[in-house]
């Protein structure tokens, strides 16, 4: 099988196999960009004074500034994303353990892009957040040199954004995935079936040849 005659719903769950990746590399860019950001000066600054308030206040950093270790996850996560632009061509070709691990891959990806989402949803602990904290403590004239030492703002909405995404098409490969397994079952075959059915095919043309050069010399004992 090239892919050129896969079935519809094959070549829809193929397309969007494939849409994990630029969406992985999103992710990647994302953290890449703030593991740069937390090597400079202005990092290192901030960190300071977050410590700060930590030992006059208690007040821990907001959870959107996790680190150089959130920033690894992004990359790992993005780095996991691009295994389907292996798979997507190898699944519209029918090979069946390429479906299998398109599978996992896209219910892997989506499990670990919603649980992240929600880490971050469900601690109030923000950047605004904590300097709402910040002025209820009186501590106003704080935040202006913080502001000043965050990364910009469009950061996060990188990030918010290669997250949704990501999340929106692992999930909507998996839903095609599902019904070009159950729709076209039977296009989807393991490399050993299919190098088994072209050897019985070759081996029926070895016989008609075979049949055809006897009819035309009585004499060929081939």
């Amino acid at each position: 099988m090239t892919g050129s005659d896969a079935p519809k719903r094959v070549r829809i769950a193929a397309l969007l196999t494939g849409l994990i990746a630029p969406a992985g590399l999103l992710l990647l860019l994302d953290g890449l960009l703030e593991l740069h950001w937390w090597s400079t000066p202005h990092a290192a600054r901030l960190t300071t004074l977050f410590e700060n308030l930590r030992t006059e206040r208690g007040l821990g950093p907001p959870l959107l500034l996790r680190g150089r270790g959130g920033a690894l996850e992004l990359i790992v996560l993005g780095g996991i994303c691009l295994v389907s632009l292996v798979l997507a061509p190898l699944v519209r070709k029918g090979r069946l353990w390429a479906r299998t691990w398109a599978l996992v891959l896209g219910i892997g990806t989506a499990v670990l892009g919603v649980v992240a989402i929600g880490a971050d949803a469900s601690d109030p602990s923000d950047v605004d957040g904590y300097f709402r904290t910040l002025t209820d403590f009186a501590l106003a004239d704080r935040i202006p040199p913080m502001k000043a030492l965050l990364y910009p703002s469009w950061y996060m909405w990188l990030e918010d954004s290669a997250q949704g995404l990501q999340v929106l098409v692992s999930i909507a490969a998996v839903v095609a995935l599902g019904y070009a397994s159950i729709w076209h079952a039977d296009y989807f075959v393991s490399k050993k079936a299919e190098t088994a059915t072209q050897d019985e095919w070759g081996a029926t043309i070895g016989r008609i040849r075979a049949k055809r050069a006897g009819a035309e010399n009585p004499d060929w004992r081939g």
